[in-house]
């Protein structure tokens, strides 16, 4: 389990455009247009969308010293997926994870729009 202390917070807002996956190839990544992140981060409070192939959905969390952890409710192929998630910092990359209740978990690399 990670620890939750008081360091400072690391901002995590921005539009993060999807770049690959290592569950999904570029073609699936893209069947609806560029996949994309979009985190708004209210102190430790965080709000988003995203949409990577045939899935999209909004997600509402927490913000942590240096990850998010949240849940999440969309679509996945036209199916409600619901589930938790966590995003994290490796470099200038996001590392933005679904965990489908019930189902499967997929991770992708992001890295923020300029």
């Amino acid at each position: 389990m990670r620890r939750v202390g008081k360091e400072p917070f690391i901002d995590f807002s921005g539009t993060w455009e999807v770049v690959s996956s290592p569950h999904f190839d570029d073609e699936y990544l893209r069947l609806t247009g560029t996949p994309y992140v979009i985190l708004r981060q209210n102190g430790n409070f965080v709000k988003g969308e995203y949409r990577i192939g045939v899935q999209q959905g909004t997600i509402n969390g927490g913000a942590h010293s240096d990850f998010i952890d949240f849940s999440f409710g969309g679509e996945d192929e036209n199916e409600e997926a619901f589930g938790e998630g966590e995003a994290t910092l490796e470099g200038e990359r996001l590392i933005f994870e679904l965990w489908h209740y019930h189902g499967d978990e997929y991770a992708f690399h992001c890295e923020r729009r300029k």
